[in-house]
């Protein structure tokens, strides 16, 4: 957790160092920029934005039919409306699926893999956060299951 506080500190550097060479200067004009920050996140994260270039940056490609089954909660047409929004913001590509010609896959472009790299650190953190790297209770059962075995050359074998 500590470099999470270390990482903010130079995330927050980084952020007035560039305010300092573009000469803008977010206090002076706080309602401006919350304005434009609000239209970006409502643009960019909101309305399961965030989810949809989250998995795609995760899995590398995705079919439409694969990113639907997912994150689940979509209609055909609602998934494929918001992938032409995040075509058009620049963040999306499609390209052909070489397996089912009718069902494009769906990348990430530059700008959304910077997007997502930038991003991934706050996932991380949260993840951290909630206990991530203990195992959950079916996990611990599993595991105890498994070392409970009574043949120990069953549990020494490879498994398929």
């Amino acid at each position: 957790m500590e470099r999470f506080a270390v990482l903010s500190e130079m995330c927050f550097r980084f952020s007035q160092d560039i305010y300092l060479r573009t000469g803008a200067v977010p206090d002076l004009d706080v309602e401006e920029t919350v304005r434009r920050n609000v239209s970006i996140a409502r643009r960019v994260f909101g309305d399961r934005f965030l989810e949809i270039l989250t998995t795609i940056y995760l899995k590398k490609a995705v079919g439409s039919r694969e990113l639907a089954t997912s994150l689940g909660g979509f209609t055909s047409l609602d998934l494929s409306t918001k992938l032409r929004v995040l075509e058009a913001a620049g963040l999306v590509e499609s390209g052909p699926s070489f397996g089912e010609p009718d069902n494009a896959r769906y990348s990430l472009t530059h700008k959304g893999v910077v997007i997502a790299r930038l991003g991934e650190p706050v996932f991380l953190y949260l993840r951290l956060a909630e206990g991530w790297t203990t195992p959950k209770p079916v996990e611990q059962s599993a595991a105890r299951a498994e070392a409970a075995e009574p043949d120990a050359d069953y549990a020494a074998l490879p498994r398929t």
